[in-house]
């Protein structure tokens, strides 16, 4: 016992307990027995079992009046050990903690002389019961491992050692409590050997910390190979003694199937694990993606987690980049193989996010359980390869030059002009210095020359601005009217002279209604059934007063 106090005073209770107790036998109190059937096959009696258990619960209030059970009771308060030594034994825990600490004090002498015919001191005895209350009591946190049951995990080798003091071991080769054995909810069989994921644990992150190791180890599996594999719902820590600490992982429920490792997988399963080990850890968007991918891998079938991991791909694949190419477009550079080129792979991610929004409105669609499975082993691939640094700390950029350089090769019109449209405009473009890359495999959309307003631009940039209006491109059988400047539509019947304004009184009507043009038709249209007359009117002035 560490507690030195508690432990010394247990002990003086102990003595004066077994003198009580002895001397209550000997004034004429029985002890209660049980009868039980001899084990033997060739005897006909019966045995006889004391009670002494029961005996000490039952004069529990003669253990109350002893001079060394308040001390005692104050020592167990200030340890702390009543609670989880009355826990493990299944019996309730009183909130007060003296009534807490009595109701211990009681149990633990009830099962020292349990099965005792009386109340002899053992020293032994009481050691060793000393020791498992300690064990029982100890917190945790103390403990030098962490293991927990995965569920699902199936190989033939009976350990998998991997990196950062982290290893997986069949629990039949190791000391294990045997509620970790347990097949039940574990998706085995019970024939088959349960494997245990076992944690080093730091002084310093205690239980808390081995727990993310594993987490991240479960993390690790998933994104390595599909199948499911998951941890138990509960971690079990030596306290010694035989004794565990039970602690709940919080761990969902796994996907059903399970997940199988040949040794060949398991070697790679160590080498990825190293590889992953030796690199820092992501900072940026691919953190959250692995994280929605394990939530789409914690679903009951990949139909369920089909949305988790669309918005993984889209969390690495969306965003800003040279071309601006759309999350189809992108996934496809990345997708495409020897076995799908970039064309099928944008058509299937097409259907995934068909699918997609088929399911929000309750529609089935055929196939849907094979591309929902597609989507996952790709997206498994592509933040497999980002996580080991294959494909850098970009994805969308390096989608976008991979469309690029595909465009570039193939002709692809559509790339090239998304590319021309988004990128800045440089100040010189040199000659293509192949055939097979020509000016000719680009078709430009036609679109309006745009011109920034005048208070957009800066202060020196207004007399350069030019204002010109674009008239739209006219259909084949439209009739197209090209204006000009209104002034150069006018004839000067004086000969050069400069127009005077307000007009010469001297012109008169009859000669401005000559002035007829094209522009001012289109302008102003007349109606054919138009019949009007406008009298002329004549004013006086007189007195500040008008006359008609």
């Amino acid at each position: 016992m560490r507690d030195f106090l508690l432990n010394e005073s247990i002990k003086r209770l102990a003595t004066e307990a077994a003198t009580r107790l002895s001397s209550l036998v000997a004034m004429g109190e029985e002890i209660p027995f049980d009868v039980a059937a001899d084990g033997g096959d060739d005897s006909a009696f019966y045995s006889y079992v004391p009670m002494t258990g029961r005996y000490v619960s039952e004069h529990a209030e003669e253990l109350r009046r002893l001079p060394s059970f308040g001390p005692a009771r104050e020592a167990t308060v200030e340890a702390g050990v009543a609670a989880p030594y009355l826990e493990a034994r299944g019996q309730g825990v009183p909130a007060d903690p003296g009534a807490r600490a009595e109701l211990m004090l009681i149990t633990f002498f009830a099962e020292l002389w349990e099965g005792s015919a009386g109340f002899v001191l053992d020293r032994e005895r009481l050691e060793a019961a000393l020791a498992t209350l300690d064990a029982e009591s100890r917190d945790a946190d103390e403990a030098e491992v962490l293991m927990v049951p995965l569920v699902g995990l199936r190989m033939p080798m009976p350990r998998l050692q991997l990196p950062h003091d982290v290893r997986i071991v069949r629990a039949d080769s190791i000391e294990a409590p045997v509620e970790s054995m347990r097949s039940e909810g574990m998706g085995r069989a019970a024939w088959e050997p349960q494997y245990l994921a076992v944690a080093e644990q730091d002084p310093e992150g205690g239980v808390e910390s081995a727990l993310q190791q594993l987490r991240e180890l479960i993390s690790v599996m998933r994104m390595f190979k599909g199948g499911g594999i998951g941890l138990g719902p509960y971690a079990f820590a030596p306290t010694g003694e035989g004794c565990w600490r039970r602690i709940a992982t919080g761990a969902p429920a796994t996907r059903p199937g399970g997940y199988r490792l040949d040794e060949e997988e398991g070697e790679e399963l160590i080498e990825f694990c190293a590889a992953l080990e030796a690199r820092p850890d992501p900072d940026n968007a691919l953190t959250w993606a692995v994280g929605r991918f394990e939530m789409g891998c914690e679903r009951g079938t990949a139909l369920e987690g089909l949305s988790d991991h669309l918005l993984a791909m889209r969390a690495v694949l969306e965003g800003h980049g040279p071309v601006g190419a759309s999350l189809p477009l992108r996934a496809a550079a990345l997708i495409a193989d020897e076995e799908m080129d970039r064309i099928e792979a944008g058509e299937r991610v097409e259907e995934v996010l068909g699918l997609e929004r088929a399911m929000m409105n309750g529609r089935p669609v055929e196939g849907a359980v094979a591309l929902a499975t597609w989507l996952e082993e790709n997206a498994r691939r592509l933040l497999r390869q980002a996580a080991l640094g294959e494909l850098g700390n970009d994805l969308s950029t390096v989608a976008d030059e991979t469309l690029i350089v595909s465009g570039l090769a193939e002709g692809d019109a559509e790339i090239m002009v998304s590319a021309e449209e988004t990128a800045p405009e440089p100040d010189f473009v040199p000659e293509p210095e192949s055939e097979e890359i020509s000016i000719e495999a680009v078709e430009p959309l036609p679109s309006a020359e745009l011109q920034l307003p005048v208070d957009a631009l800066p202060e020196e940039e207004y007399v350069e601005q030019e204002t010109r209006i674009m008239e739209p491109v006219p259909a084949e059988d439209e009739i197209r009217i090209t204006a000009t400047p209104w002034l150069e539509e006018v004839s000067d019947p004086r000969g050069g002279e400069t127009i005077d304004w307000p007009a010469d009184s001297d012109r008169d009507i009859q000669h401005r209604e000559k002035i007829d043009t094209p522009r001012v038709r289109h302008l102003f249209p007349v109606p054919e059934d138009a019949d009007w007359e406008v009298s002329h009117l004549e004013f006086e002035y007189s007195r500040g007063r008008a006359r008609q």
